[in-house]
């Protein structure tokens, strides 16, 4: 490594350890911090108690099980700054009440013009990108509990430089509901009654190494566990679902996310949400195409740190 590759490195660990002493950013695997699904962003990021869907594996992997048909999904946010963020999967349904789901999730922040210490121009430009693939599998244990794990392998490149990690993320879906004679939940006020937990990002770290003739430097920056316990339920016969996060991981503050989603007609859903004092809405619309059914979302998140408000378009389909 050279040293105009070595002053790059050291510099962005310095910038990751400036924004870590604000509690609350710059660390390893920010970018899974974000909202890329239209959904679940629409109703505040409360998920961990839904994960009914192709987003749930990026919540909570247990989510996954009640899957019944073959589905592809995809997601683009359209931020400002030139970043960007995407998201696709497929997810096939297995045997024994289980299924099977990859997943890719990508972002990238643009390219900035390399400078020498004098502010003059390089010629050349400094990008980053990461990469999460991972494969998750989960299954219904019994009717009351769901259990999903997944695994993921994270790769990132700062300019020239690479660094690429493993980590696991284990999930668990209890059904309240299930606990009581079958139907008898059916005429309550409160149905559907679901509790998620979650542990992300275990033994997930990017291993920075840099030689150079004048400095030598190692750095594990590693990613934030996250512990979360999440809660959802349906109310007015079953048309309006409510759900609530709470989080902590092992850097940061601990914070709550909470939302809903109203069916109006099985066609249309209007969503409305708050992740950590952020507002967020969307809407969402099924679409029969007697084969398949195609689920298209759209979420609106408002500007929480002078950024710009970002917008989510993602669609699904079920074959």
């Amino acid at each position: 490594m050279n040293k105009k590759q070595f002053v790059i490195l050291i510099l962005c660990l310095l910038v990751q350890s400036v924004s870590a002493g604000s509690e609350d950013g710059g660390y390893a695997g920010a970018f899974l911090q974000m909202a890329v699904q239209a959904r679940p962003a629409g109703m505040g990021g409360a998920y961990f108690g839904v994960s009914n869907d192709a987003a749930g594996q990026l919540y909570n992997p247990a989510g996954l099980a009640g899957t019944t048909q073959k589905t592809f999904a995809s997601s683009y946010r359209i931020m400002k700054l030139d970043r960007k963020l995407g998201f696709a999967t497929i997810i096939i349904p297995t045997k024994l009440n289980s299924a099977l789901a990859l997943s890719w999730l990508y972002a990238g922040y643009g390219d900035v013009m390399a400078r020498n210490n004098s502010g003059k121009e390089l010629g050349t430009t400094i990008s980053s990108n990461e990469h999460d693939f991972a494969i998750a599998f989960a299954k219904q244990f019994t009717p009351f509990l769901g259990i999903g794990a997944k695994l993921n392998y994270y790769h990132k490149k700062l300019y020239t430089l690479k660094a690429n990690s493993i980590g696991i993320n284990i999930g668990f879906m209890m059904m309240v509901d299930s606990l009581f004679t079958y139907g008898a939940m059916d005429n309550k006020p409160i149905t559907d009654i679901n509790i998620g937990l979650i542990f992300n990002h275990i033994s997930a770290k990017y291993p920075w190494t840099s030689e150079s003739e004048e400095l030598a430097a190692t750095q594990d920056d590693k990613f934030p566990i996250v512990i979360g316990l999440g809660g959802s339920c349906r109310l007015l016969d079953r048309k309006l679902l409510l759900a609530a996060d709470f989080e902590k991981n092992t850097k940061q503050n601990p914070f709550i996310r909470f939302g809903g989603e109203y069916n109006i007609n099985n066609r249309m859903y209007l969503r409305s949400g708050m992740n950590d004092g952020a507002i967020a809405t969307g809407v969402g619309f099924n679409i029969d195409l007697k084969k398949w059914l195609l689920n298209v979302d759209y979420s609106y998140l408002f500007d929480r740190v002078d950024e710009g408000n970002d917008h989510i378009i993602g669609f699904q389909f079920r074959f």
